[in-house]
């Protein structure tokens, strides 16, 4: 359950707050630095938290770019979704859903005989194989719904308006 509510903190503030103040830059411009903020977001609690145990990172120079690559895929991804329903919601259950498949996959790979191999490099968070699946996934959401988010973006509806109800009964005369 955790990860539905970490997940839906950090999209209130990178989706639902960063995103809409940065899109003045234009969308990629906007989707890639939210994507370079939420990954340096991460970097304490990579580096200093004490989960860091459970979140090896070996070279560092294999590591930093697997990370910020995928974390930038994500952003575009979480944030076409974003664009394009005019709500966070649809980005925080992405993110959940991938937080949550995440864990799961990953005890799948604990018993290997190269587990940083695998569990960083190939199938981790940040590994090549979610790096290049999160790559095209983003790809393949900008593609398919390319022409609602620019329409989005055309009429400036960042946020879907609803207009208020009128009431069916008219009001009572006031003396």
């Amino acid at each position: 359950m955790n990860v539905v509510w970490f997940g839906l903190a950090e999209e209130i503030g990178m989706r639902g707050y960063l995103q809409p103040h940065l899109m003045s830059l234009g969308r990629t411009r906007a989707l890639l630095l939210v994507g370079l903020v939420f990954a340096t977001w991460h970097m304490p609690l990579i580096f200093i938290a004490p989960a860091q145990a459970n979140f090896p990172t070996g070279n560092l120079l294999l590591f930093f770019p697997l990370f910020y690559g995928t974390v930038v895929a994500a952003s575009f991804f979480f944030g076409y979704l974003r664009i394009y329903t005019g709500s966070i919601w649809p980005a925080s259950i992405a993110h959940a859903v991938h937080n949550a498949l995440w864990n799961s996959v990953g005890a799948f790979t604990l018993i290997t005989a190269s587990p940083l191999l695998v569990n960083v490099y190939l199938v981790g968070d940040f590994g090549l194989l979610i790096l290049i699946g999160t790559v095209f996934g983003a790809i393949w959401v900008g593609h398919r719904f390319k022409s609602g988010m620019d329409q989005a973006q055309r009429s400036g509806a960042e946020v879907p308006r609803v207009a208020p109800v009128q009431p069916s009964v008219p009001a009572a005369p006031t003396r």
